[in-house]
């Protein structure tokens, strides 16, 4: 059985609670803030859990006063809602990537110091061994994205990314599911890495650009026939 992605776990969390009648209808739930804490969740995760209950008539969001229970929960189609909003947000923000981080590779392979270069080469590498060794390696993907952001000496883009790490996290957890996606991604990143190394802003950018679309072609099959 597959791991549940972060905000599916606060979904379901929010649902249970509503429907065993611990937050009733007209009744303000904790604030996100709240929640984050006590879930042990991102802040990103919560919000996205509850603007797809909200989409589900299921919350209400008054901006400045808080987030009301609206209705009772619905059930079984609630969830089959849930799983396509998911996928849909996981299709916009795969856009948005394709958008931020082709620049942050080309800013990589600009502004790297030598001692991160060299990280970021070491990642991919790791990579491509454990996909040898037939081993997981979620960690390694996540830090080599961080890394390239980071690389790119750019603050503002860097905590652009930070903002939306949950998303990012959520986004690859299920991107990895895909058959053949590992080899991809692998592939991909010890590419991307020696353009960075070699200082080629052209080349970084249009490998990261292709590895995104790849995975924007996954996430729009996903969406229509998951």
């Amino acid at each position: 059985m597959s791991k549940k992605l972060t905000y599916e776990t606060v979904y379901d969390e929010i649902k249970r609670k509503i429907k065993s009648g611990v937050w009733k209808p007209g009744q303000q739930i904790p604030p996100l803030e709240q929640l984050s804490v006590e879930l042990g969740v991102g802040i990103s995760s919560v919000r996205e859990a509850v603007r797809i209950l909200g989409k589900q008539k299921i919350l209400r969001v008054e901006q400045g006063r808080g987030t009301y229970v609206e209705n009772d929960v619905t059930g079984a189609e609630g969830g089959r809602t849930l799983d396509f909003l998911e996928k849909a947000t996981m299709l916009q923000l795969t856009e948005a990537r394709l958008i931020i981080e082709p620049e942050l590779a080309a800013l990589a392979a600009e502004k790297a110091t030598d001692t991160e270069a060299g990280e970021i080469v070491r990642t991919a590498e790791t990579m491509r061994q454990k996909i040898r060794k037939k081993q997981d390696f979620f960690k390694e993907d996540l830090l080599f994205h961080e890394l390239i952001a980071r690389a790119s000496h750019n603050e503002i883009m860097f905590h652009m990314l930070e903002l939306i790490g949950d998303l990012l996290t959520d986004s690859r957890r299920r991107s990895m599911k895909w058959e053949g996606m590992d080899e991809k991604a692998a592939s991909y990143h010890h590419l991307i890495a020696q353009a960075i190394a070699q200082r080629n802003t052209t080349q970084a950018r249009t490998l990261m650009k292709s590895h995104l679309e790849d995975m924007l072609t996954g996430f729009r099959q996903d969406v229509w026939t998951g």
